[in-house]
């Protein structure tokens, strides 16, 4: 650290995708002046884009704070008396010219360009220039697509990455990997030599999220879509990225929540020295807990999506709320309900996603186009195993629906997102339920036992939700509150799945069950014998599907 080694303002590191499909390195200065030219960030995966993501809007909300549209300085501040409106106007302004002002981004970022240089006598990017304690990793580790084996006998790393790629890496990409270190780091054990030990430090920040941005059509659009720069209570406090502050070395410290964005999307979890050989290599870095506030309650996070409140059932307490981390088994659609908190008894506005509460304030005000259709993006990073001690699967899907749909956050009943949320109840209802009792009929009729109904039940509830998957992403963008009678709408999805969950069954018997002729009796224990057959249990199962799509009986 002793020399002051590449620019991130100068220098190309962050990768992103242009209009012909093309991948491309350019520097931070360049990512914002030709943003609007930019189709989307495309680092080496979805949350390492996540974690550049926040990095940008730190700077865009910061510059959008402080220039106007045309780049004149006017500080949108309480001690202007700036209110909503005025906010809403710079938005407005922004978003119709169609790019960032370039003088405004340049001045603002040469105004700190010590402090982005990757390696710094005092201040390296995002790092402590001289760390003493803290553990050590090799190069491989800073690897988010790196996944470890859980077996100690035979430990070993599996990654796309090939040869000594593996152990040495270029500046430019190890910039990318720090951003994505301090946003998803594994846990790690407190540094029992370091002053102030404490318990396991638990994950990087967006690790605990569960992170949800919106599409643009490009990375201009994107960063103004996610920029979010009201709040429940009004204006945000003033910008105070991590560049802006001094530098901390202190282990494990709790800060107090950040009252403005920038501050929170650059909260440096972990501190970090990177090391490097002689040849300009990256080979390793040394890292202990940074900063932390709590997660629950903290209803200022804008890009998360939160789990329902709940109220302890002894005391009578209202529980904290806390993000709900994606789950990569789940598809993107099947968390409606959760995302738009249908069926919520308190109308909780602060459990909606406050990016979506944005996207939605943008279209009341009539500054966006009500007729288009809105796309959310979930991204997640799942650890390897159960204390978060290696990375596993990424999330990474997609939501589109139309914005008059989103309106009905308006309402007061919010009808059509709880019709919509019935049908994914039903689903699952399917699933859980009808496909449950089938599996394990089935399972007793071929083995007299139902020792395999899980391997069964598992296999027909994948068959089932990638059968409708398609269908009701597709059904979901068609949606329309004003031109479509909503128990039309809903009535024709209910027979799409009844047909899907019908045909599910119907292939497993044809592909697996050798003898459709086979019977059983079944003595279950403590209850009546009953002769067990395909043509009994299909019937039951189908008299069950009715039951959940009661106006689909007559379907052929």
């Amino acid at each position: 650290m002793r020399e002051k080694e590449f620019n991130l303002l100068k220098e190309p590191w962050i990768k992103v995708m242009t209009p012909s499909l093309e991948q491309k390195e350019v520097s931070l200065t360049e990512a914002f002046i030709y943003a609007h030219k930019y189709v989307d960030l495309s680092g080496e995966m979805p949350t390492q884009d996540a974690a550049l993501l926040r990095l940008l809007l730190a700077v865009a909300v910061t510059v959008f704070y402080r220039y106007d549209a045309y780049g004149e300085e006017m500080e949108l501040s309480e001690r202007n008396s700036s209110n909503v409106e005025d906010v809403l106007e710079r938005w407005k302004e922004y978003w119709e010219i169609g790019r960032f002002p370039e003088q405004a981004v340049r001045n603002y970022l040469e105004s700190y360009s010590e402090r982005f240089w990757l390696f710094h006598p005092e201040t390296p990017f995002w790092q402590v220039s001289n760390l003493q304690y803290g553990t050590d990793y090799d190069v491989k580790c800073l690897f988010g697509n790196i996944k470890e084996s859980m077996n100690k006998t035979t430990k070993h790393h599996f990654s796309m990455i090939d040869g000594e790629e593996l152990y040495h890496l270029s500046y430019g990409e190890a910039v990318r990997w720090l951003v994505h270190l301090n946003a998803y780091a594994i846990n790690l054990k407190a540094d029992k030599k370091s002053p102030g030990t404490q318990l396991p430090v638990g994950t990087g920040r967006l690790g605990e999220l569960g992170f949800i941005m919106v599409n643009g059509r490009n990375l201009f659009q994107i960063l103004m879509l996610n920029l979010c720069v009201l709040s429940n209570e009004g204006i945000w406090g003033t910008p105070n990225p991590t560049w802006e502050q001094s530098v901390c070395t202190e282990q494990g410290r709790k800060i107090g929540i950040p009252d403005n964005l920038p501050e929170r999307y650059t909260i440096q979890s972990r501190r970090i020295m990177l090391k490097r050989d002689s040849n300009g290599n990256i080979t390793g870095f040394r890292a202990l807990g940074g900063d932390f506030y709590p997660v629950e309650n903290d209803i200022g996070e804008p890009m998360t999506i939160w789990k329902e409140k709940k109220v302890d059932k002894k005391t009578g307490e209202e529980l904290p709320q806390t993000p709900q981390t994606h789950n990569p088994a789940v598809h993107a659609w099947r968390e409606f309900p959760t995302i738009f908190m249908a069926k919520n008894e308190n109308k909780q506005k602060s459990s909606v996603p406050g990016v979506v509460q944005w996207i939605n304030m943008l279209y009341r005000a009539k500054i966006i186009s009500i007729s288009s259709l809105i796309t959310f993006r979930m991204i997640g990073m799942v650890y390897g195993d159960q204390m978060k001690y290696n990375y596993g699967d990424c999330v990474n899907d997609t939501l589109t629906i139309s914005a008059k749909l989103l309106n009905d956050l308006n309402t007061v009943d919010r009808v059509w997102i709880n019709n919509v949320s019935d049908q994914i109840d039903k689903c699952q209802l399917v699933a859980n339920d009808a496909l449950n009792h089938f599996a394990y009929k089935l399972c007793k009729l071929l083995y007299g036992n139902a020792s395999s109904k899980n391997g069964i039940k598992d296999y027909l509830i994948r068959q089932y939700y990638f059968s409708i998957d398609v269908p009701f992403r597709e059904w979901l963008i068609g949606i329309n509150p004003s031109q479509t009678k909503r128990e039309d709408i809903m009535l024709e999805w209910e027979k799409q799945s009844y047909r899907y969950a019908k045909r599910t069954v119907e292939d497993y018997i044809i592909t697996r069950v050798t003898d459709i002729y086979t019977s059983r009796i079944d003595d279950a224990k403590g209850g009546k014998a009953q002769l067990l057959s395909i043509p009994k249990i299909v019937n039951e199962y189908l008299a069950e599907l009715n039951r959940i799509y009661i106006q689909t009986k007559n379907t052929p």
